[in-house]
């Protein structure tokens, strides 16, 4: 429920942003964007220094430039981005936590506000902007996570099986700090296509449901399958387990979790291209000629 509420959010914002944009209107202050690419896990459950764990995201944008007044405000922009994506992580694939054999793929939800800033200014009639623009951002996010991982081919969510303990139980959102840079090029008067790629910390370490040094006591579950995803050392055959044995390596209590998103997204800009013109270049004086009509000759 929570996810579809994130999603109305942002679909009242673009709404707004879209209407708010008369026939009449002389600037191109208000941009939404689309766009996808790849998301990028960093936690107890990825390889130190590696960028294997690679899953895909969808982002939407809206945008609104504070441009035209000739002053600082030329390269700034307020943005919110809504994106979904995915973060995995296993630790076979990393030969120094491969005995741990934990594991967790999630579907995520970020929206966010930023504040963007630009190398050039953006002129106040669109057309007149740079063929190619850097710019830098950081902001504020929210984000809903719910990680999960299979056992004998069945999906389960792990934060509801509260595998890492009933004492270290958490909530599905959090909140990130988005930093990042990109560079947007003029593909038409109307378009953008932007590169970008920003970091996400989060002020949790829950995002692969992985946090706590130690095992919690196997008696202490509620449920068999939490139990057996708790400590999945089983799967290879250690006897005793190493929840059984006390051992104190489930995760890294001291660092938190972090995601990358990098993308390419299409902006398009909103409203009219210049006051009596359509067609992203000013017309003169902006009046339409008188159609031609021929005079009546009288007859005397």
């Amino acid at each position: 429920m929570k996810k579809y509420l994130l999603f109305s959010i942002l679909l009242f914002l673009l709404s707004n942003l879209a209407f708010s944009q008369g026939p009449n209107s002389r600037t191109r202050s208000f941009i939404i964007g689309a766009g996808s690419g790849a998301a990028f896990y960093f936690g107890d459950l990825a390889k130190d220094g590696s960028f294997e764990h690679v899953k895909p995201n969808v982002a939407l944008s809206a945008r609104y430039n504070f441009s035209g007044n000739n002053n600082f405000l030329d390269n700034v922009s307020v943005e919110s981005q809504f994106t979904w994506f995915m973060l995995t992580g296993n630790d076979k694939k990393d030969p120094v936590k491969e005995m741990r054999n934990l594991s967790f793929t999630s579907h995520n939800f970020e929206l966010n506000l930023l504040g963007h800033v630009s190398l050039f200014p953006e002129a106040s009639r669109f057309y007149q902007r740079p063929f190619a623009n850097p710019y830098a951002y950081v902001g504020i996010g929210l984000v809903n996570f719910n990680p999960a991982a299979k056992l004998e081919g069945e999906r389960y969510n792990l934060r509801r099986l509260e595998t890492e303990g009933p004492e270290n139980s958490y909530g599905s959102f959090t909140m990130s700090i988005p930093m990042g840079l990109g560079v947007k090029f003029r593909a038409s008067p109307f378009l953008n296509i932007n590169l970008d790629g920003g970091f996400r910390w989060v002020l949790s370490d829950y995002l692969d449901d992985v946090s706590s040094g130690h095992y919690p006591e196997p008696t202490s579950f509620d449920s068999e399958e939490a139990r057996l995803l708790s400590d999945r050392t089983w799967e290879l055959g250690i006897s005793p387990t190493w929840a059984e044995q006390g051992k104190e390596f489930r995760g890294n209590p001291d660092e938190r979790d972090a995601y990358l998103i990098l993308n390419i997204r299409v902006e398009y800009f909103f409203g009219n291209v210049a006051a009596g013109s359509s067609s992203g270049f000013r017309s003169g004086k902006g009046r339409k000629p008188k159609p031609y009509r021929p005079r009546k000759i009288r007859r005397r």
